[in-house]
């Protein structure tokens, strides 16, 4: 059974990894959007927007800002954004508080899972009064569906806590999507491991080198899904817990779901991480095998062929005084007892089993 190939990756996303790695100079532009509800509907703003107008906004996505746009929002709300260096602490103080004018959430959101190498980016949630804003570096899957929901499906931002649910609940469907996609490679890589007999082909260096790049890329998607979901946790628990959360039955009832939807891919990460190291195992013993196998057949023939050589150097030597040169059938007996003494190893191990 052939080998289904790996995903393409499109052009774009070539492309995109390559700049994110800086081979190329990154053209993605800054950017500022913000939303607010008019007359029952959400507006979109961008660019330079008036202080009074960021302040009614529910939701302020904030895209690799310049240094003015990260002034005119910290200003319109009085607070101070964390910078790229402190979004990445890993210290939960620095990840999660509150301060005067807001309450500040970072979490790590597992990006560009369909390029050739996965990654990761922080977000910091910025909760103040009825507005959300968002500061990031790179554009995730969900936030660009996210957007795209919000002007096309007509989904109503009312308040900056009800963005920042939304958007992490499908920060969550992305994650549980990749992890089903990896399940599903990692299923092909078991059914070539498990097809016995004739149905299963000979691993080639070919076939393992695809099989062991479908094992390291499902085990770092898992490995950086997990810690997405680790960090999103600690995010959803500490909302949770939030005076604005807890008086509204509706909110708290969607946040205790992501908190268990978030266990529960965490579980399901674990699983997928146990049945990596299996597979990984497993075709390591494979390709074992395979080698043993080959030394097995070059130490049987050398077994075999090393009686009729000790024949053939012994009647090679130029020793003066040797009768059987001189016997008329010398050279036929010499042939068979060669022969003979190939063929007797041979079916030794033949009857053994060693064959």
């Amino acid at each position: 059974m052939p080998v289904p190939p790996l995903p393409a990756f499109p052009e774009a996303a070539w492309t995109r990894y390559i700049r994110r790695i800086g081979l190329v100079e990154r053209e993605e532009p800054a950017m500022l959007r913000a939303y607010r509800v008019v007359e029952g509907r959400n507006e979109r703003l961008e660019g330079a927007v008036a202080q009074d107008v960021l302040v009614s906004s529910a939701w302020i996505d904030l895209f690799s800002p310049t240094p003015q746009e990260l002034a005119l929002v910290q200003d319109a709300f009085g607070l101070e954004l964390p910078t790229r260096e402190e979004m990445r602490a890993i210290e939960l103080s620095s990840r999660v508080y509150r301060e005067a004018g807001g309450v500040f959430l970072t979490a790590t959101v597992l990006c560009r899972a369909d390029a050739p190498v996965p990654e990761t980016m922080d977000v910091t949630f910025v909760l103040t009064g009825r507005s959300l804003i968002t500061l990031r570096f790179d554009d995730p899957k969900p936030f660009y569906g996210f957007h795209n929901q919000v002007q096309k499906q007509g989904i109503r931002l009312d308040t900056g806590i009800v963005a920042f649910v939304q958007l992490l609940e499908a920060i969550l469907d992305r994650i549980a999507d990749v992890l089903e996609g990896t399940a599903r490679d990692l299923n092909t890589v078991a059914q070539h491991l498990l097809l016995q007999g004739d149905d299963r082909a000979r691993l080639s260096s070919e076939l393992q080198a695809d099989l062991l790049r479908r094992i390291a890329r499902g085990h770092d998607v898992t490995a950086k899904a997990r810690e997405s979901l680790v960090t999103l946790a600690r995010v959803l628990a500490f909302v949770a817990a939030l005076k604005e959360v807890v008086s509204d039955k509706g909110l708290r009832g969607r946040l205790k779901t992501m908190l268990q939807d978030s266990q529960s891919l965490s579980d399901y990460t674990a699983f997928l991480s146990s049945n990596i190291s299996f597979q990984l195992d497993a075709l390591l013993g494979l390709v074992g095998i395979e080698q043993n196998n080959i030394v097995k057949i070059f130490s049987v023939a050398a077994v075999v062929f090393l009686p009729p050589t000790l024949v053939a150097s012994i009647y090679g030597m130029n020793f003066r005084h040797m009768p059987e040169l001189d016997w008329t059938f010398g050279y036929p007996l010499a042939l068979v007892l060669m022969v003979i003494s190939a063929v007797v190893p041979y079916l030794w191990f033949k009857r053994r089993g060693w064959l």
